[in-house]
């Protein structure tokens, strides 16, 4: 196997471990993994075509060893485990792993091999630090998502569900994901302004404005996503064209009252009209 050895980096080894099996299943890979005190063993192997060129058994193998501050990662390619969730790391050890380019179709396996060790250095340096709770709560949330729509594509590909509940059900999940990150990232602007006014930095009247700011500005966002979720249901077959241009008319609706609103706001702020003027245009606005 390839080793490299890194200290100091600070590096969440569970989020480590699945981002490079999120890697291997975005380049089409079967994945396997498990985990134990202080070790982490990763498991990919090809389709059929490639186990052909190959050797039917063989699975490249990522094994990550040690804490967050002293590990090792190592790279090669060893007998694909039966079951490697009851084995774990020594059923992998005990199988033989070997250096990358024994056996193989060296080339294509060496070009591999580099872009795996790219995306782990990658992930070491800039993305898998230490994750606050927060950051932890979305990564479980994303991994959530990714799970579903695999799920979803599986059912798919056995024929349980066709095409226009395939793209329904995928349209509605990814929504949901969108939702999510626009809630977590309003939220943290929230608290961000809100430790502002607790320290001074914002007055109540300059806190209170930014944060109808900030709603206004989620509000229109989340109308935009929802007009673009209409057009990939039109364009997907969901929706007729009928049922589209009703739905995007009451949206529009909506967006064109969020920007007379905010320009109403604005012209609060800025003194140009009263807080009683602007409730008196805000209700006839509803009206």
């Amino acid at each position: 196997m390839t080793k490299k050895t890194y200290r100091d980096k600070n590096c969440d080894l569970d989020v480590l471990n699945k981002q490079i099996e999120s890697w291997f299943l975005d380049q089409g890979y079967e994945v396997q993994s498990n985990k134990a005190e202080g070790s982490w063993c990763l498991q990919a192997q090809k389709t059929e075509g490639w186990r052909k060129a190959v050797g039917a058994s063989r699975a490249f193998t990522i094994l990550i060893l040690g804490q967050p501050n002293d590990f090792s990662v190592e790279v090669g390619t060893g007998e694909w485990a039966s079951n490697l969730v009851a084995g774990g790391v020594a059923a992998v050890l005990t199988g033989g792993v070997s250096i990358i380019g024994s056996g193989l179709a060296t080339g294509w396996a060496k070009k591999i091999e580099g872009d795996i060790w790219k995306f782990i250095e990658e992930q070491i340096i800039f993305k898998a630090q230490i994750k606050s709770e927060r950051e932890v709560t979305i990564l479980k949330e994303k991994e959530s998502i990714q799970e579903k729509l695999k799920q979803l594509k599986d059912a798919f590909d056995q024929g349980f569900i066709d095409e226009v509940a395939y793209q329904a059900k995928k349209i509605e999940i990814e929504n949901k994901a969108q939702d999510t990150q626009k809630n977590s990232d309003l939220n943290e602007k929230l608290l961000k302004l809100r430790k502002a006014l607790e320290t001074g930095i914002l007055s109540q009247d300059e806190y209170e404005n930014k944060k109808a700011e900030l709603m206004a500005q989620s509000s229109h966002a989340e109308l935009d996503s929802k007009l673009s979720q209409l057009r990939a249901a039109l364009a997907s077959g969901i929706l007729s064209q009928e049922e589209f241009d009703r739905k995007a008319a009451q949206i529009q609706k909506e967006i064109t009252f969020a920007e007379k609103l905010k320009q109403l706001e604005n012209a609060k702020n800025a003194g140009i009209i009263t807080s009683e003027e602007f409730e008196q245009k805000k209700a006839a606005l509803l009206s």
